[in-house]
C-alpha cells in the first residue's frame, strides 16, 4: 500500500502519509455536522473544526513498571477510536461515524468508571465537544502509562505535564509551549462550567487536561507515576484555572485551514 495518497472531502483535498495518520477536515467554520446526512444518521451532532489537520498517532512505548496491565484495554480502545475518527473523515459515512461513537461510548465506559463519574454524562459533554476537542483527548488517553519525563513532550521518552497536553492538542494542528503557565495563557480563559472534554485545567506549576464532567483530569503527574487519570484537589488548589486551547493564539493559518 501508498505510503503518501491524496483524498478530498467536500472540496477540501487532504494529504494521508504514514501507516496511521488522520486529518481533520472543515466544512464551514462552526458548522455543526447534525445536519449533515452522514452524521445525522447517527444520531449525535459533532462539531467539525474550522482547519485541516495532519497528524500521525503511534502506540507510545515507554510505560512506567506497573501501568500496562491497568492501562492496556483504555490505550487500545482509544487508538482504535482514532483509527475510526480517520476513517470517517476520509469517508464520511453515517456507517463509518456510527462506528467511531461505539469505539468513542466503549472509551467513555473505561474512564468514566476509573474516576468515578457518570457513563451519560461524561458521554454526553464528548459528543457535544468538538471534533478537535476529542481527537486531542483521546491522542492524551493513548499515552496513558507513559513514565514522567521533565521537559518532554515525546511519549518515546517520556511526558511532563505540559508535555502530555502539548503532545495531545499538537496531534490536532495547535502548538502550546512547554510550559504549564503560558499554555494557560495562550488559550481562552473560561470558567469550569464550560470547559469542554480535552481543555487545560491549570494551576501554578501543574497542567492537566479536562476529562468533560465533574473534576476528572489526564495528567502526567510526577517522577513516579507519569501519565493517568486523576482527580483536581480543590482543598489544595483553591485557583484552579481553564483553558480552551482550540482558540489559542499560537496556532497559525487558522483560516486557511493549513497547520
Amino acid at each position: 500500500m501508498s505510503l503518501s495518497r491524496r483524498v478530498h472531502f467536500r472540496g477540501v483535498s487532504l494529504a494521508r502519509g504514514g501507516t496511521r495518520a488522520m486529518a481533520v477536515a472543515t466544512i464551514a467554520c462552526g458548522l455543526v455536522v447534525g445536519s449533515s446526512s452522514a452524521v445525522h444518521a447517527a444520531g449525535t451532532a459533532v462539531v467539525v473544526p474550522p482547519a485541516v489537520v495532519q497528524t500521525t498517532w503511534r502506540e507510545p512505548q515507554l510505560l512506567t513498571k506497573d501501568a500496562r496491565p491497568r492501562f492496556d484495554a483504555v490505550k487500545t480502545i482509544a487508538g482504535e477510536a482514532l483509527e475510526s475518527i480517520a476513517t470517517f473523515i476520509d469517508v464520511p459515512t453515517s456507517e463509518n461515524f456510527a462506528q467511531y461513537q461505539l469505539f468513542r461510548a466503549a472509551l467513555v465506559n473505561r474512564v468514566a468508571a476509573r474516576v468515578n463519574e457518570s457513563r451519560a454524562a461524561m458521554l454526553q459533554a464528548w459528543s457535544q465537544s468538538s471534533l478537535k476537542h476529542q481527537m486531542a483527548l483521546i491522542a492524551g488517553l493513548t499515552t496513558l502509562g507513559v513514565g514522567y519525563e521533565y521537559g518532554s513532550d515525546n511519549p518515546k521518552k517520556g511526558l511532563d505535564c505540559s508535555g502530555l497536553v502539548a503532545y495531545a492538542w499538537k496531534q490536532v494542528g495547535i502548538s502550546l509551549p512547554l510550559q504549564s503557565k503560558r499554555q494557560w495563557e495562550a488559550s481562552r480563559d473560561v470558567p469550569q462550567e464550560d470547559a469542554l472534554p480535552g481543555d487545560i485545567v491549570w494551576y501554578p506549576g501543574h497542567t492537566m487536561m479536562y476529562l468533560g464532567v465533574g473534576d476528572a483530569v489526564l495528567h502526567s503527574a510526577r517522577e513516579n507515576l507519569g501519565v493517568r487519570l486523576g482527580r483536581i484537589n480543590w482543598k489544595e488548589i483553591p485557583r484552579v484555572k481553564f483553558g480552551n486551547p482550540e482558540v489559542s493564539l499560537l496556532s497559525v493559518n487558522r483560516s486557511a485551514g493549513v497547520f
